[in-house]
């Protein structure tokens, strides 16, 4: 546990000073243009039942039928 506090501390530490150094904007701009480029996964989906749902149930019934296939596999059904 203790070498767990250590290496937070010191990423903290590498953190902060880096921080200090180029700003906050500068060194999240990574992590937020990342989270940017992921946030239009929901919207594909959401426009994807929209303009039509009959193909989005016929895909959503295919992956639930996936994840039940997969589940009964792992029980030795």
């Amino acid at each position: 546990m203790s070498t767990r506090l250590w290496s937070l501390g010191i990423l903290l530490v590498a953190l902060g000073l880096a921080a200090r150094e180029v700003g906050w904007d500068t060194l999240l701009w990574l992590p937020m243009a990342a989270i940017r480029s992921l946030l239009w996964i929901p919207a594909a989906a959401i426009d994807a039942v929209r303009s039509d749902p009959t193909t989005f149930g016929v895909v959503a019934l295919g992956v639930l039928l996936m994840v039940l296939a997969r589940l009964i596999g792992r029980r030795g059904g």
